[in-house]
């Protein structure tokens, strides 16, 4: 396997690379050797887990490439999964649609593996797909949100307001993950804080440069945080010792 970015390349999916973060493999590692649990139980419930973040960016990146997008590659992280993409669509009707194609690929896996019998992967799914429609920008509930305000105030402006939401909310996940406590949701809170303020400042530097517009090819980041942000550590171990 090819190392690049502290990242190993595990295949691709139409021609989009995937890469495994070399911290994922340590977290597993990690709980393999914590939980008491079966090693190969704990690599086929992580399959199962972040193949489905793979495919929820799959449904982004798909979509995302019909309207001319390029996708360099998704990769997955022990918080979730990212998928960098140029030249995003700026249409608010195309974001929303690229948005909400990740969550659309979780709820049919939902359905998916609730048909086939294996409700814990059916539950984590229907918590992915609920959990990325939060309007916490740039997840991709904050994306729809900013695609909804794009239409009456401009691309600049919705973004601003998407971000200061999203803000406010990562604020929230890291309060809430202090006392909880969840390690996972603090690191989730503060990693979305930052890329959505990025972005936003990319955007405002991008238009006052340009004020009729973005270039085609300001870089854009679908990120999905998986669906175990609240109180991810008990539950994991709850999880083996049943």
């Amino acid at each position: 396997m090819k190392m690049e970015r502290n990242a190993l390349l595990v295949g691709s999916v139409i021609g989009i690379p995937i890469r495994l973060h070399i911290s994922l493999l340590l977290v597993v590692g990690f709980f393999a050797l914590s939980s008491g649990a079966g090693f190969l139980w704990i690599l086929l419930l992580a399959l199962g887990i972040f193949g489905s973040v793979a495919l929820h960016e799959l449904g982004h990146s798909i979509v995302a490439r019909l309207f001319g997008s390029y996708i360099h590659d998704i990769m997955l992280y022990p918080f979730g999964g990212v998928a960098r993409i140029s030249n995003m669509p700026k249409r608010p009707e195309s974001e929303m649609l690229v948005a909400l194609a990740g969550p659309l690929v979780s709820l049919l896996l939902a359905l998916l593996f609730w048909i086939l019998g294996f409700r814990l992967l059916a539950s984590l799914n229907l918590m992915l797909f609920g959990f990325n429609l939060l309007p916490a920008f740039p997840m991709d509930g904050g994306r729809v949100f900013r695609a909804i305000l794009s239409k009456r105030k401009g691309r600049l402006e919705a973004t601003r307001i998407a971000a200061t939401w999203g803000k406010y909310i990562c604020i929230i996940f890291v309060l809430y993950g202090i006392f909880s406590p969840s390690v996972a949701l603090i690191f989730i809170g503060i990693y979305l804080y930052f890329a959505g303020q990025t972005e936003y400042r990319l955007i405002k530097m991008e238009y006052q440069t340009d004020p009729f517009g973005t270039p085609d090819d300001l870089p854009g980041i679908e990120v999905s945080p998986p669906p175990y942000a609240k109180n991810f550590e008990k539950k994991w171990k709850d999880l083996f010792r049943s």
